[in-house]
C-alpha cells in the first residue's frame, strides 16, 4: 500500500459566505467551521481523509485557530498544521507549502469546502495517481487523460505521485515571478505544469459541489444524506 498524505486547503477568507451570513443576520463566520449536517464543514473532509491517508497536512490562514480546532476535533489520523504567513496568499502557494512538506508516495489534495467528496472517490484518486502519476475528479473533461487547457474548470480533489508533486512545485516557482500573484491560483498552475491527469468520475453529482455560498449548505446536506459510507 502506498503511503498517502492528505493536503487540505483550509486557508481562505470565505468572503462571499460571510457576506451571505451578514445579509441573513447571522454571525459572519469562516465557512469551514459553519455547521453542515451536524459538524463543521471541514470536519467532513478530514474525517473522510483520515480513512485514506496516513497523515493529514492542513494549510491554514484566515481564522487559523478556529479552523484548526475543528480539524483536530474530527480528524482520526495524525494532523499537522501549516500556517500561511502572511495569511493572504493564493491557493497554489498554500498547496505548494503543503506539498513540499511531504515525501509520501501519493499526495491527495483536498479543499476544505468540499465536504461531499466520498472516501471511495478519494481512494480511487489515490489508486489512479499511483498507477498513472496524477489524477483529478472529472468536471466535464473532454478526454482522458487531460492536460493543459483541457484542465480548465478543474481543481481539487486531485492526487499526485512524487514525480508529479515535484513538477507542480517547479511550476509554482516558475510562474511566480513571470505572471505575478493572480497567476498563482491553482488551476493556471495545473494547466501550465504539463502534467497529464487521469480523470476519475464522481460517484454522484453532489461530489462536484464547492460550498461558496450559504445556499450551497443545504445542497451539501442533501448530498451527504444520500451517501452511504461506514
Amino acid at each position: 500500500m502506498p503511503e498517502v498524505a492528505a493536503c487540505v486547503l483550509a486557508a481562505g477568507r470565505s468572503t462571499r459566505f460571510r457576506r451571505d451570513l451578514r445579509e441573513r443576520g447571522e454571525e459572519p463566520v469562516n465557512k469551514l467551521v459553519y455547521p453542515v449536517a451536524g459538524r463543521p464543514m471541514v470536519g467532513w473532509v478530514v474525517d473522510r481523509a483520515s480513512r485514506v491517508a496516513d497523515v493529514i497536512l492542513v494549510g491554514l490562514g484566515y481564522d487559523a485557530g478556529l479552523v484548526w480546532e475543528a480539524v483536530t476535533e474530527h480528524a482520526r489520523a495524525p494532523v499537522k498544521p501549516v500556517l500561511n504567513d502572511p495569511v493572504d496568499v493564493p491557493m497554489a502557494r498554500t498547496a505548494a507549502r503543503l506539498l513540499e512538506r511531504t515525501r509520501a508516495d501519493v499526495a491527495l489534495v483536498l479543499a476544505g469546502d468540499q465536504p461531499t467528496v466520498t472516501e471511495a472517490t478519494m481512494r480511487e484518486l489515490v489508486r489512479a495517481a499511483e498507477e498513472h502519476g496524477a489524477a483529478i475528479l472529472d468536471r466535464g473533461a473532454p478526454s482522458d487523460p487531460i492536460s493543459g487547457d483541457e484542465l480548465k474548470g478543474h481543481g481539487p480533489p486531485l492526487a499526485l505521485d512524487r514525480d508529479a508533486v515535484e513538477r507542480l512545485l517547479e511550476t509554482v516557482e516558475r510562474l511566480a515571478p513571470e505572471r505575478g500573484p493572480n497567476a498563482m491560483n491553482l488551476n493556471p498552475v495545473l494547466r501550465a505544469s504539463g502534467l497529464e491527469f487521469r480523470v476519475v468520475p464522481p460517484r454522484e453529482e453532489g461530489e462536484l459541489l464547492n460550498v461558496n455560498r450559504v445556499n450551497d449548505v443545504r445542497r451539501a446536506e442533501r448530498a451527504l444524506s444520500s451517501q452511504v459510507e461506514p
